[in-house]
């Protein structure tokens, strides 16, 4: 089979898992706006924004040194090493827990998270670390199948229980975060016995190891903070200045653009081991192919958001319903940013292959507080539809900034890629 053909058979795999994992939560949407106010769907909001923000400190981004190190795992003891990227979760979570209780009034003040779901906020953010680290593993061996099944059975179980706990047992957005946690809890359970069944891990952690992955991992930090500034910190902004209402019609309109967010994630876990390969081997033909399909990949992501800025009121109005139209005002903005991410994406797998991470993490960090300034002189004016314009302004930023370092980093024919290779 060519190369060329598995990764497209791959994508599809990803692509499919990652469309009924995406259609899933989508077709809870419906249900849900026409159960929750506004302002309930925004102590979700904010709920899983912080959830966002203590994914920067709960397992410090090692998850990423898993990924790597897999390329080399003939050459190292790698089960020791996911054994090592584990201590680092539990120590970090640990830590991060007591950093919440200490000041947990003030940050519930500022969140509007009730205090004891920013104790399961923290716990959620460590029971998702290790999921993704049992998913990386699995992306890195190519095993598509497992990792959709995975994926797909976790957003049935939340979805089914957050029904159950919202439609059957009326408790509301607590109902909603309570299904939510139960299914990463248990899940996180499972990805533990499967690494351990896999013999994938050894719990013999080594302070060498647990070195490297911090060295690769605790420079992504401020990238990470990045990050949630660009995507989530319009959320506070909007909370604070429109209240949870506002909130809450804006993540239903975040929710919806994220369609385009999840295809673009799909297809770059089926490209990244393909292209460490096309990059490993070398050769100009390879890198020709590599960059028409960027170019083609770019369109398309420009075209989706394009479509979807033109249907925005029939979507939403089908979606959420009328409670939630206000929603279809920041839609467009909203879908043209996760267009943005995914291009970005595609950029910034160079500079994860280089290993050279230390420049990224101030790239994501300035277009993230560059957004965030944006969001907080506009949103006072233009309310949500200044948080979506905000938003894809940051994310373009972020991309073209990324671009330049990425072919600093690891230069690419971007406007010398004809040739006679096919794609």
């Amino acid at each position: 089979m060519s190369s060329a053909k598995s990764l497209l058979q791959n994508a599809a795999v990803y692509s499919f898992s990652n469309i009924l994992n995406a259609a899933i939560p989508f077709l809870l949407l419906p249900i849900l706006t026409r159960v929750l106010l506004p302002a309930d769907y925004g102590v979700i909001a904010m709920f899983n924004a912080t959830l966002g923000v203590l994914g920067a400190f709960t397992g410090l981004s090692v998850h990423g040194a898993v990924n790597v190190r897999f390329i080399d795992r003939e050459s190292i003891d790698f089960p020791r090493y996911v054994g090592s990227c584990l201590c680092v979760l539990l120590l970090s979570t640990l830590a991060t827990l007591v950093v919440v209780a200490l000041f947990m009034k003030p940050l519930s003040d500022f969140t509007a998270v009730p205090p004891i779901w920013l104790i399961w906020a923290v716990l959620a953010s460590g029971f998702n670390f290790l999921i993704q680290v049992r998913l990386g593993i699995w992306l890195m061996a190519k095993k598509p199948l497992a990792y959709g099944t995975f994926q797909v059975l976790l957003s049935l179980l939340n979805v089914s229980l957050s029904l159950g706990f919202v439609i059957l047992l009326r408790q509301g957005y607590e109902g909603r975060l309570l299904g939510q946690i139960i299914a990463l809890a248990l899940f996180a359970l499972i990805a533990l016995f499967s690494l351990s069944r896999g013999k994938w891990v050894a719990f013999r952690p080594s302070i060498p190891y647990m070195r490297e992955a911090l060295a690769f991992g605790v420079p992504l930090v401020p990238h990470v903070i990045g990050g949630v500034l660009l995507g989530l910190a319009d959320r506070f902004i909007i909370n604070k200045a429109l209240g949870l209402e506002a909130a809450g019609i804006y993540m239903v309109a975040a929710q919806i653009g994220m369609g385009i967010g999840l295809l673009a994630d799909a297809f770059n876990k089926s490209f990244v081991p393909w292209l460490y390969e096309q990059l490993k081997s070398g050769g100009q033909a390879a890198m020709q192919r590599i960059v028409r399909g960027s170019w083609l990949y770019f369109g398309i992501a420009l075209g989706s958001a394009s479509v979807v800025a033109i249907l925005s009121y029939w979507i939403v109005s089908i979606v959420a319903g009328p409670k939630y139209i206000d929603a279809a005002e920041v839609l467009a903005w909203l879908a043209f940013g996760q267009a943005f991410n995914g291009m970005y994406l595609m950029v910034t797998n160079y500079i994860f292959y280089a290993r050279k991470t230390k420049i990224l993490p101030w790239v994501t960090l300035f277009s993230g507080c560059a957004g965030l300034a944006l969001t907080w002189v506009v949103v006072p004016v233009y309310g949500i539809i200044g948080a979506g314009a905000s938003f894809a302004i940051a994310m373009f930023l972020r991309f073209l900034l990324t671009w330049a370092l990425s072919h600093r980093i690891w230069p690419m024919p971007w406007f010398s890629f004809w040739g006679t290779s096919r794609l």
